[in-house]
C-alpha cells in the first residue's frame, strides 16, 4: 500500500477485483463497495471544508468504478474549490488542504472498509 497527494493505493487491488469478477463478482457490487468507502472520505472532508455558504462542502463528491474511488470537489458552480484546497499564494489565500487532510484522517477507516467489503463480496460468491 502507498499513500501520495493525499490518497491510498492499495498494492494488487486490481488483481484482486479481476479474481472476483472471474468467480461471478458484479460490477454492481463492486461499486457499492467503493461507494461505501468513498462516503467514508467525502464526510470527513465535508466538515473540514471551509465554509461560507456550505456550497463548497456540498460540492465534495465520490466518483466510484468497480476498482477505485476518487472524490471529487469543485464544478463550474464551484470554481474556487482548488483555490480553497490548494491556496493561491498571490491572492494571500493560505492552502487548506481539507481534502488531503480527510484522505489522511480516514486511511486506516478506509483500509479496515475495503477488507470488510471484499471479504463480504468474497462470502457472497463462496469464496
Amino acid at each position: 500500500m502507498t499513500v501520495s497527494g493525499g490518497g491510498v493505493e492499495v498494492t494488487g487491488l486490481r488483481e484482486t477485483v479481476r479474481n472476483l469478477e472471474r468467480y461471478g463478482a458484479e460490477t454492481s457490487d463492486l461499486k457499492t463497495a467503493f461507494r461505501t468507502i468513498g462516503n467514508i472520505v467525502v464526510h470527513e472532508a465535508q466538515s473540514r471544508a471551509p465554509k461560507l455558504s456550505g456550497a463548497l462542502a456540498a460540492g465534495i463528491r465520490p466518483s466510484n468504478t468497480k476498482n477505485k474511488s476518487v472524490i471529487r470537489v469543485g464544478s463550474a458552480r464551484i470554481p474556487y474549490a482548488g483555490v480553497q484546497n490548494y491556496g493561491w499564494p498571490r491572492r494571500n489565500i493560505k492552502a487548506s488542504n481539507f481534502m488531503e487532510g480527510a484522505a489522511a484522517a480516514k486511511r486506516n477507516q478506509v483500509i479496515e472498509a475495503l477488507s470488510h467489503e471484499l471479504d463480504a463480496i468474497a462470502s457472497r460468491l463462496g469464496l
